[in-house]
C-alpha cells in the first residue's frame, strides 16, 4: 500500500498496531511508517512475526472448532482487520450462516472492514472501546445480529495483553461471561515472556 492510497482520517505516517499485525502476517494492507515500527518490534522481539502467524492459525483452528461444534455467532473483540482468513470467512466454511461482529476502535481496521463487508448482512462491524462493556453490549447493531439468548462465541485473540492492570482485565472478561448463556465459549490467546511456540 502507498501512502497516496490511505483513506480519508488514516494516517499513514503514525504506525497501526493492526496494520504492522497484517505485516507481520505478510500482508499488504500496511504503510511504510507500520513496517519500519514493525521491523523495531521484531529486532527487540525475535520471532515476533512467527508468533503472529502462530496466533493466526490458532485463531482459525478455534473458530472452525466452535463453528463445528454448533456456534453460529461469533464476536471478534479487537479484530486485527484487515489480514488473511478472517473469523466470518473461517466460519461460513462450516456454517454458511455464521454471523460475526468484529469490534475495533482504530480507524484503519474500521474503513477496510467497512468496506470489505459492506454488503454482507451476517456482519457487522461497531467501532467502539472494546472496554467499554456495558456502552458496547447496549449497541443496536450487536443487537440486531446476536441473540444472546443462543450460545454466542467470545474471541479475544492478542487483546488482553494491550490492558494495563487500571483496565482491569479480570473484570472485563467476567462481564462478557456473565452476559452469555451457557453453552457459549470463550477464547482468548495472550503474549507470555519466555514462551517460544515451535509452529
Amino acid at each position: 500500500m502507498t501512502d497516496e492510497q490511505a483513506p480519508e482520517g488514516i494516517d499513514p505516517d503514525t504506525p497501526s498496531v493492526a496494520r504492522m499485525y497484517d505485516y507481520y502476517l505478510g500482508g499488504k494492507d500496511n504503510y511504510a511508517a507500520d513496517r519500519a515500527a514493525a521491523e523495531r518490534a521484531i529486532e527487540a522481539v525475535p520471532g515476533l512475526r512467527e508468533l503472529a502467524r502462530a496466533n493466526r492459525r490458532f485463531l482459525g483452528r478455534v473458530v472452525a472448532h466452535l463453528a463445528a461444534s454448533g456456534i453460529g455467532q461469533f464476536i471478534d473483540l479487537g479484530t486485527g482487520l484487515p489480514t488473511q482468513r478472517n473469523v466470518h470467512e473461517v466460519a461460513r466454511e462450516i456454517d454458511p450462516l455464521a454471523r460475526v461482529v468484529y469490534v475495533d476502535n482504530d480507524p484503519t481496521v474500521l474503513a477496510h472492514a467497512r468496506a470489505l463487508l459492506a454488503a454482507d448482512d451476517r456482519t457487522q462491524v461497531i467501532g467502539a472501546d472494546v472496554r467499554d462493556v456495558d456502552g458496547l453490549l447496549a449497541r443496536p447493531e450487536l443487537g440486531d445480529l446476536i441473540d444472546f439468548d443462543r450460545p454466542v462465541a467470545v474471541l479475544m485473540f492478542a487483546l488482553l495483553h494491550t490492558f494495563n492492570a487500571d483496565a482491569d482485565p479480570y473484570g472485563f472478561v467476567r462481564r462478557f461471561t456473565d452476559t452469555v448463556v451457557p453453552g457459549s465459549m470463550l477464547a482468548i490467546s495472550h503474549a507470555a515472556a519466555g514462551v517460544r511456540p515451535e509452529t
